[in-house]
């Protein structure tokens, strides 16, 4: 059974705290942030994100508002406050690229539904 623990961190990685989880919600994979590039049109939406409260991500997809969970929230809200709200959401893996990526290499998210559990930091 693989694990979604990887022992060795990505490219970019996050100051603080060394996440090695790469489950929904956590440290984005630089293998996984590849492949969003090489999907469909159709796995992306544009968003906006309205904020991070207690722990949780809510982003506007027309009318549509979404929720998730991500290991660092402190971290995302920052980074959208220096980037700013306008950011894409690949669908089918669930990352979060904000405006800044690729010149800012931690401008990606992985997100988690807020419905469902979530693991702690490995």
């Amino acid at each position: 059974m693989p694990s979604d623990i990887d022992p060795l961190p990505s490219a970019g990685a996050r100051t603080g705290p060394a996440c090695t989880r790469r489950t929904a919600g956590h440290t984005p994979h630089r293998a996984t942030i590849l492949l969003c590039h090489t999907g469909a049109l159709s796995e992306w939406r544009s968003v906006f994100v309205l904020g991070v409260h207690d722990g949780v991500v809510t982003l506007a997809d027309g009318d549509q508002l979404m929720r998730f969970r991500n290991h660092a929230p402190e971290v995302f809200a920052r980074a959208v406050e220096e980037a700013g709200e306008e950011a894409h959401l690949n669908t089918r893996f669930g990352y979060l690229f904000l405006a800044s990526w690729p010149r800012e290499p931690e401008a990606v998210f992985s997100l988690s539904p807020a419905d469902r559990p979530f693991p702690a930091c490995g």
